[in-house]
Formats: C-alpha cells, structure tokens, sequence
C-alpha cells in the first residue's frame, strides 16, 4: 500500500511539474477561466432583456412594480435575480469538464516518447501511474476552480448571505467528485488511443452535449419535456445544482439523492476506468 501511495504521489508530482514547467501552457491555464467567466459570462446579460422591457415613460409606481414582477420571474426560474449568479455557479461545474479533458494528454506523450514504456518494465505498480494521471489533473483543477471562483465574485457573483468554509469545501467536494470521473474516462481513453487528435475529438463530441443538455447554463424546469429527461440523466446537471446549493444558496428538492447520482457516476467511472487502464498496462 505505500508503495502505491509514494509512486502515485511521484507520478502526479512530474505531471505537475511539467504543468507549471511550460510557461506557455500554464499561463493559457490561467488566463482560459478569467475570459470564460468574464467574457462568456457577462455577455450573457438576461436581466438586463428584463431591465430593458420596463418603458421609461410609465409612472415611477409602475416601473416599479413591473420591475419587481421581472425580478420575481427571474427568482423563479434561477433561484436567484441576478443571471450571473446562476451562470457563474454552473461555469464551476462545466469548467471541470473541458480541463478534465486534457487529463489524457500527458499519456499520450508518455506513450510516444516512450516514457511509458519505460515505465512500464519498472516495479512501479500499474494502479499508481492511473492514480497519478488521475490526480495530478485534480490538482490542476483545484487552482483553476480556486481562480474562476475568485473571478467570478470579483465579477459580480452573489454568494449566499451565511457562506462558510463548509460551503466551500461542500463545493470543491461536489467539482472533484464530477472531475474523477470526468478525468478517469478521459486518461483511460489516452491509454487505448494513438493520438491527442484522438482525444479532443472525443471532448468536443462529449462535452459540448453534457453541458448545453445540463442545467449549467439553463435551469432543467424550463427545457422542453424531451431534453429535460436527458439533463435528468446528465451528471453535470446534479454537480451544477450542488454546486449552486452551496455557494448561492438556490434549493434542492433532494440533497441526498443529487450527491447519491454524482456519486454513482463518477464512482462508477473511476472504477471502469483503472480496471480498464490497468488492463492495458499488463497487455503491454
């Protein structure tokens, strides 16, 4: 057991390194959340189309009771009167899902600069070189979370009145449940495939649809009927509502029963995922 732990611990600590160690990448690493949140973010202004439908010739009563019946639709639809707020919440959870992605990059490199294949006439045991792709790219994703969080409510982000440091452990909980098993799919699709081309294919076709059909961007109540029943399916749409949950304070019908589904899915991710990566290895 600790001999997986060291080499798990070794092999995230070299990913990390190399991360931090190509400045190039690792700037495009941090600057890539502050224009998603900002740009992205911001252009998407659906309580100014509220704001702007108010006339400006009615009587002050007027406008203020029309302005209220506004805030009123956009409480009911978001859970909160400032699109933003929803908006930058869900960001939290589909941001994990793009950067999971490039989990599988490094493996690629290894295979074709041989680095894996040396590894893999070492001692080291097969579940540690799973363990450490796997937990480097959480690493990553910490302090890219930390960093868009960080935007986000520089930007305007309306944290609930009685946040706590449990909220944001709750959350950070939540992200890294998503993005285990997000990460696990993607490093051991790295193991099987011959090329990055390969992967980002793979993502675009993934990711795209598990974030448009998932309640990050659009609450599930206001689908249609027919995507309403894929985004009940969709694992981003529970991670977004948890995460939500926590920082804003928008309510669950059933805590347990989200936390149970992301729990499940990623779970069940992460377990296929090494038995198929470890598979690979002793095939080698």
């Amino acid at each position: 057991m600790a001999g997986i732990v060291s080499s798990t611990l070794i092999i995230a600590w070299r990913d990390i390194k190399k991360w931090i160690g190509r400045r190039a990448v690792f700037v495009v690493s941090i600057i890539t959340p502050l224009i998603w949140i900002a740009f992205f973010g911001k252009s998407m202004n659906i309580q100014g189309i509220f704001t702007s439908r108010v006339p400006e010739n009615l009587p002050p009563q007027l406008q203020n009771l029309m302005q209220e019946l506004f805030n009123q639709a956009l409480l009911n639809a978001f859970g909160t009167t400032d699109y933003f707020t929803f908006f930058a919440a869900g960001m939290l959870a589909v941001f994990s899902l793009f950067q999971s992605m490039f989990s599988g990059v490094s493996v690629i490199f290894d295979k074709r600069l041989g680095y894996m294949d040396r590894l893999l006439v070492t001692p080291t045991p097969r579940t540690a070189i799973f363990l450490g792709k796997v937990g480097a790219t959480l690493f990553r994703l910490s302090l890219l979370e930390i960093l868009l969080f960080a935007a986000a409510v520089a930007l305007g982000m309306n944290l609930k009145p009685d946040l706590g440091v449990s909220d944001l452990l709750a959350a950070w909980i939540v992200i890294m449940l998503l993005s285990l098993g997000l990460s696990s799919a993607y490093t051991t699709l790295s193991f099987y495939a011959e090329n990055q081309e390969v992967i980002f294919a793979v993502g675009n076709l993934v990711n795209l649809p598990l974030m448009f059909t998932s309640s990050a961007l659009f609450p599930v109540q206001q689908m249609p009927s027919w995507l309403q029943a894929i985004a009940k399916v969709n694992p981003v749409t529970y991670a977004a509502d948890l995460v939500r949950y926590h920082l804003v304070g928008k309510p669950i019908n059933d805590y347990l029963f989200h936390i149970s589904i992301l729990a499940i899915v990623s779970l069940g991710l992460f377990i296929v995922g090494l038995a198929l990566s470890v598979r690979w290895m002793n095939n080698r």
